[in-house]
């Protein structure tokens, strides 16, 4: 097992209360984060980093027009949540995949960890919404569970 990545478990940690907490706020310095962080890894890091985040907001966007989330303040998935995605990517290629490298595990996890992500995220920060419905937290799991499942087994293309 490789040794834990503490700067960017560290930072991803601070940027998600940052980016929750206050929003556009401290977009600029969550950005650099990302930024210095990204211009240290390998190039598949990078575009494995790239197609995760480009996944995830996907992800998110499809939820949202779906009327899983929903934000007050945007049609569209704001700043703040498209610099979480990119955050969070990161952290998946240089921290968490390491440990999804068995998948059941891998979709167990995510499945548990993502919505509740949501739940946190969305009690803290005021702007963000989920549907209070079975069919919600259902879709969430599987969305969840599947990207879990994809973020272990993008590591064979940069490990």
């Amino acid at each position: 097992m490789n040794r834990i990545n503490w700067p960017v478990l560290i930072g991803f940690k601070l940027s998600w209360f940052a980016l929750v907490l206050l929003q556009n706020t401290l977009l600029v310095p969550v950005l650099l984060f990302v930024v210095w962080s990204v211009w240290r890894c390998h190039r598949a890091e990078r575009v494995a980093w790239l197609a995760l985040a480009a996944l995830g907001i996907a992800l998110d966007s499809v939820l949202q027009y779906s009327g899983v989330l929903s934000f007050t303040s945007s049609v569209w998935l704001p700043e703040w949540m498209l610099a979480l995605w990119l955050v969070f990517s990161l952290a998946v290629v240089q921290v968490f995949s390491a440990y999804l490298q068995n998948y059941w595990l891998a979709a167990l996890i995510a499945a548990l960890s993502g919505p509740m992500a949501y739940l946190g995220g969305a009690a803290l920060s005021g702007q963000m919404q989920v549907s209070n419905t079975t069919e919600a937290y259902v879709a969430l799991a599987l969305c969840w569970g599947c990207f879990g499942v994809l973020s272990g087994w993008s590591r064979r293309f940069y490990a």
